[in-house]
């Protein structure tokens, strides 16, 4: 369906990890993704064949940022969420920021959350992304952390002009016996909205699956349906996870995550993305039968991995980004092809 072998891969910076790419109003081609110096910008020429870095993203030297995500406001202020976390004298440290700008340079904008674990333990916020819910600015994210949860919730906060506020719970992993995290979520072009995620609750059934892919759908952003799978990986103890979303100009839901199903040694570290394309069927209908198989967008070694990644349509060019041993990188295809 994609044909991800015919297409010829950028290196948007190497030792880099967790690329996002995304197109700008202007037409300007950027890319955020982690690095040894806290996430770091990079700006496109020939539309992303070539790629240089412009600045920093993140403004938290003292902590290990991670998680990148781009999104631009309609005004087109240009945002930069991403995560923040670390040791402290008073226990572990986790938060989720807010970096603003024109697309190349930034500045601290404001925290989204932010938990101290007493204990110590590696628990908190993770994994923000951002968007217009009814007109309002509106970041999604995960919270693990033990003065929430004993689970872990998938939560959204909205921005009011000052600070990110009403905290709702979109989906509670207590209902289903499931750690759900890494949402990411879209509005579609009917209207409503879609949202994927990794969740846990075949962790103990037939399989042994530590993670399979969901899909949760609203008429508005604020009631969701109960996640639903989309994708289970094939194999004992497989797991799929990390994933993301776009639609195509025709209404079809792109989905990409990570998975270890084809590897015989299974983990983060040798999994590789993947990407399926549902057949047109409305959101709030698909399930897995509704989507193509799924194919490996970048090839790596045995041994390696293609890992925490994401895709992104600008209507005409689907996107796909992953982290590998050579560094971020990034493959495009043309919509018309799909």
């Amino acid at each position: 369906m994609f044909d991800w072998k015919r297409v010829s891969r950028t290196v948007i910076a190497p030792h880099a990890a967790s690329p996002r790419v995304l197109r700008l109003r202007d037409g300007r081609l950027i890319a955020a993704a982690e690095t040894a110096r806290g996430i770091r910008v990079f700006a496109a020429e020939d539309d992303g064949a070539v790629w240089r870095d412009v600045g920093r993203g993140s403004f938290a030297p003292d902590l290990t940022c991670a998680n990148p995500e781009l999104f631009e406001l309609p005004d087109g202020v240009v945002l930069l969420a991403y995560r923040a976390i670390g040791k402290r004298d008073d226990g572990f440290y986790t938060s989720l920021r807010i970096s603003a700008g024109d697309g190349e340079t930034f500045a601290p904008h404001s925290v989204v959350a932010e938990y101290t674990e007493p204990d110590g333990g590696f628990r908190g916020v993770w994994e923000p992304c951002l968007g217009m819910l009814e007109g309002e600015l509106t970041c999604f994210y995960a919270n693990d952390s033990t003065l929430v949860t004993p689970m872990q919730n998938i939560e959204s906060k909205r921005w009011n002009g000052e600070a990110w506020v009403d905290r709702t719970v979109i989906c509670d992993g207590r209902m289903h016996d499931s750690r759900d995290g890494m949402p990411v979520w879209t509005e579609l072009g009917n209207g409503g909205y879609a949202l994927v995620i990794e969740a846990t609750h075949l962790r103990r059934e037939a399989g042994r699956h530590p993670f399979v892919i969901c899909l949760l759908t609203s008429a508005d952003g604020r009631e969701w349906s109960e996640p639903r799978e989309i994708y289970i990986p094939s194999g004992e103890g497989s797991k799929a996870g990390a994933p993301w979303i776009a639609e195509t100009k025709g209404g079809r839901l792109v989905v990409s995550f990570q998975t270890d199903e084809n590897k015989a040694v299974k983990g983060d570290r040798t999994s590789v993305m993947k990407t399926m394309i549902s057949n047109g069927t409305p959101a709030d209908e698909l399930d897995a039968s509704d989507f193509s198989p799924a194919e490996v967008v970048f090839d790596v070694p045995e041994d390696a991995g293609a890992l925490w990644t994401a895709v992104y349509s600008d209507g005409e060019t689907l996107f796909a980004s992953a982290g590998t041993p050579e560094g971020a990188v990034m493959k495009k295809i043309p919509l018309g092809r799909l």
